[in-house]
């Protein structure tokens, strides 16, 4: 099979890689929506509607976003980033852009230089706790800044702040139409 993939044209590959990924991430998702559509029939329909949950889709739902492409840089994860996104029903203009974004990015780095670089990268990681702590360090780095880019730290703080002050945030269920939630 790594033959054929390989034996490819690049632009082939790309697509062929980005097509796989788009079909696996599209179905995770679907499925996560049908297993919280499926729960609303069940007793945890008290838990779905409670302020926990309804704070969770919301959290999802405007940082997911940033979540679902970033995703796709990692070893692991994937799955559990996307499906969760879909039980939390994500909305479908915020999952498919950032998906489609995700997988081409996947697509791209397996279509080319495969996952040989990434796992050269763990591998210096763990051979030496000096690169480790660098690749940790610059990991950090970019989700602070993509936090202080969106103004998601400045959120941050003042959730705990009004956590400290004894004051709950406000969590008001969303009310806005959306035919794909």
């Amino acid at each position: 099979m790594m033959d054929w993939i390989a034996s490819l044209p690049l632009g082939w590959a790309i697509l062929f890689f980005w097509c796989l990924a788009t079909a696996r991430a599209t179905v995770t998702f679907s499925l996560g929506r049908g297993i919280a559509a499926g729960a609303e029939h069940t007793s945890l329909r008290r838990f779905m509607s409670g302020p926990v949950y309804l704070r969770a889709m919301r959290f999802i739902d405007r940082w997911g976003p940033w979540a679902i492409p970033f995703c796709f840089l990692t070893v692991g994860i994937q799955t559990a980033v996307i499906g969760t996104a879909g039980v939390t029903r994500m909305r479908w203009r915020r999952f498919l852009p950032a998906m489609l974004l995700g997988t081409l990015i996947w697509g791209v780095i397996y279509g080319t230089v495969g996952m040989a670089v990434v796992w050269a990268v763990i591998t210096a990681a763990l051979a030496s706790p000096v690169a480790l702590a660098a690749l940790i360090l610059a990991l950090a780095g970019v989700v602070i800044l993509i936090l202080w880019s969106t103004g998601g730290l400045a959120r941050l703080r003042a959730s705990r702040a009004q956590r400290r002050a004894g004051q709950s945030p406000r969590i008001q269920p969303d009310t806005t139409s959306d035919a794909g939630r």
